[in-house]
């Protein structure tokens, strides 16, 4: 069942791409949307949150929220930052879309001098090797490359990888949230090899993410990089100055 708040930020998607208020036109408070919606604010805010990361509205402090884009289109926004934890990518986009993945490669590797470093392990210790392609709506999207430590997660299933949510079986098989993710985004085009396993041409743009993800004690336990296509992709960073 598709969670309440995504429910209700798509009932007021539909009014802004249905011209309910004009590009410009402020919308009812929150207040008001939670009443009208039957919701608590709480509820409410996370739903506007989504609104703002996928640019259909803007707030303006002191003034409300005003509506700033009122034509869909076929893109996803990477690390909104709707969740106190680190969401992964099946948890992030599960309730917007169909999201599936097909496992390219799964093996036991040694650690590099760069993969050790990253997971604070000692060069050559064993560490998961996992390739996979990340699909939404059963388009292939990006290409997923990780590392995982093997001290921390010893045993990854296939079907885990192919069918479930990785960070899900994570947290359950060490009974801790998966709490801090620092990232680096880099433009870049695609070669013959990733293009290929996207079914894409090759010379494409791409969003670059490397990073690496530590659980809430601070234990590193993946390094990983993912290569989306920057048709389907964008990003979004608010700021505040004083």
């Amino acid at each position: 069942m598709t969670a309440r708040y995504i429910q209700i930020k798509n009932a007021i998607k539909k009014q802004i791409l249905s011209n309910t208020w004009q590009v410009g036109e402020k919308i009812p408070s929150e207040r008001e949307l939670a009443v009208t919606h039957g919701v608590t604010r709480v509820t409410l805010q996370k739903a506007m949150h989504m609104l703002e990361q996928e640019g259909f509205i803007e707030r303006i402090h002191g003034k409300g929220m005003f509506v700033t884009r009122a034509i869909e289109d076929d893109v996803f926004m990477l690390n909104d930052g709707t969740s106190d934890s680190v969401q992964g990518f099946s948890r992030e986009f599960r309730e917007q879309a169909k999201v599936s993945s097909r496992l390219v490669c799964h093996q036991l590797l040694p650690a590099d001098k760069t993969v050790a470093r990253q997971l604070e392990i000692n060069e050559g210790e064993p560490v998961h090797f996992i390739r996979r392609v990340r699909l939404i709506d059963d388009e292939p999207v990006l290409v997923e490359d990780s590392w995982i430590n093997r001290g921390v997660i010893p045993v990854i299933p296939s079907r885990i990888l192919e069918e479930g949510s990785l960070y899900e079986y994570i947290e359950h098989t060490t009974g801790k949230k998966i709490k801090f993710y620092s990232s680096v985004i880099e433009g870049d085009l695609f070669g013959e090899e990733l293009a290929a396993l996207l079914s894409i041409q090759p010379g494409r743009p791409m969003l670059k993410v490397s990073g690496v993800t530590k659980l809430e004690d601070g234990t590193a336990f993946n390094y990983s990089f993912s290569y989306n296509r920057a048709d389907k992709f964008k990003i979004k960073n608010n700021w505040v100055g004083k």
